[in-house]
């Protein structure tokens, strides 16, 4: 278990957020979390392949790694 200590508007937003949602507290939480840390992963590797061009995929390979092919 974690401890986060929120500004007294980050919360009042978040408990407010929740309550539109319909969402328990920590449901909202562990959503955003998720969202956040899935974005930090997209932009990590998309700087990745910006580093390193060999990474780059065709349309053709990209297809075949899904099984996209006519």
């Amino acid at each position: 278990m974690m401890t986060v200590n929120l500004s007294p508007n980050i919360e009042s937003r978040y408990r407010v957020l929740a309550i539109e949602l319909g969402l328990k507290e920590d449901e909202l939480l562990q959503e955003a979390i998720i969202s956040y840390l899935e974005d930090l992963e997209d932009v990590r590797d998309a700087e990745y392949r910006l580093d390193n061009p060999e990474s780059y995929l065709t349309l053709d390979e990209w297809e075949k790694s899904f099984d996209l092919e006519d």
